[in-house]
């Protein structure tokens, strides 16, 4: 501890060029530790002079010292320190987000999505997007996240897509993100199908995970053709099995008569949450009736059958069947209109929850 309050002094932006360098690089290394990031949680002069050094006139130290608060934001102690330290620090980011010809937007547009990770943080964010100065915040990152070779440094902005998810956990952020004037959820939705970055796929399933969670959007986001999210997650579920005339005829337009070399979505955590999406529309009788006649049972029929076999997932498996237990109930079966409104007691999802972590792991 002694000795990391000595470097501090020489982490100063008006220090030596030579000492901030072998310093912010020694801070750099402890980061890549979680015992090293505790330490340095216990000193919060280094976050602080951090901060200072990504503005740093010397490009590598800039750099070091970015990535450094990259490694501490990941840490909910650390991204809790860094907004309590910087309290412009989201209108920063979004500020070297936006900026095409800015060569470290990927870093920064890190750092915004790991202090955004959990909900209560996500709140403070959304806070300072709505209340910045810097007018429709929000709308422009999406723009910059949508627009083909945005950044003309060969930043990606992939991380984009986590920050886009974690906003909307929060009841704030998924009314920014859901209002018809912008669009905004249109726009994210087909990065659901993004075959060349996982992240960007993740992204966009976990942000309409979130917003399936709230059943009084489900009647706009099934059945409003701006939107079709029924689509957006059926069509990653289906692979090359061949269906009925039948079949097909009750299926979305973008799910009929398949190509025979149509691959599912390969990553099982993402299938899981796409799942675990179908299952918050189950909530509400009007949306299970709409699932059933859009041919959902028969889709998870056969991903049912993918599951099983070695290529399946054991979590995937229970998710699916889940749902499915759902919808080949009768509404008469299942005797509540909505059923977030049931009440079930602690000790029941106690040993419930038990008995699929059972399943999964046998």
């Amino acid at each position: 501890m002694d000795s990391l309050k000595e470097i501090v002094s020489f982490m100063n932006i008006n220090s030596r060029l030579d000492l901030k360098a072998v310093s912010v690089s020694h801070v750099l290394s402890l980061t890549g530790s979680a015992d090293g990031r505790i330490l340095i949680y216990k000193c919060p002069e280094v976050v602080e002079e951090l901060l200072k050094l990504t503005s740093d006139k010397e490009g590598t130290i800039a750099k070091d010292a970015l990535l450094a608060i990259v490694n501490l934001s990941a840490d909910e102690d650390g991204a809790k320190m860094i907004l309590d330290k910087a309290p412009n620090i989201v209108v920063e980011c979004t500020k070297f987000i936006l900026d095409e010809n800015y060569p470290l937007a990927d870093a920064w547009a890190m750092v915004l999505s790991n202090v955004s990770r959990t909900e209560w943080l996500a709140e403070r964010v959304i806070d300072d997007i709505e209340q910045s100065s810097e007018k429709n915040l929000l709308e422009r990152l999406v723009s910059a996240f949508t627009r083909n070779g945005f950044n003309k440094q060969n930043c990606n902005l992939n991380y984009l897509g986590p920050i886009f998810s974690n906003l909307s956990q929060t009841s704030k952020g998924r009314t920014m993100l859901c209002n018809p004037k912008t669009s905004l959820l249109s726009r994210l939705l087909p990065f659901i199908h993004h075959e060349e970055s996982v992240i960007r796929r993740g992204g966009a399933i976990g942000l309409l995970k979130n917003i399936c969670f709230d059943s009084s959007r489900h009647s706009w986001l099934l059945m409003n053709d701006d939107v079709d999210v029924l689509s957006y997650i059926l069509l990653p579920l289906a692979g090359p099995e061949e269906y009925t005339t039948e079949e097909n005829d009750m299926f979305p337009t973008d799910l009929q008569y398949l190509d025979a070399d149509k691959k599912r979505e390969v990553d099982p955590d993402l299938r899981k949450m796409l799942l675990e999406s179908l299952a918050q529309l189950c909530a509400t009788r009007q949306a299970r009736d709409f699932l059933r006649s859009k041919g959902t049972y028969e889709i998870l029929r056969e991903l049912h059958k993918f599951e099983c076999t070695d290529e399946g997932d054991r979590a995937c498996l229970l998710a699916c069947e889940n749902v499915v237990d759902i919808l080949i109930r009768t509404e008469e079966e299942i005797g509540e209109d909505n059923l977030k409104e049931l009440e079930i007691p602690d000790d029941i999802v106690d040993k419930i929850e038990k008995m699929d972590a059972n399943l999964i792991e046998k």
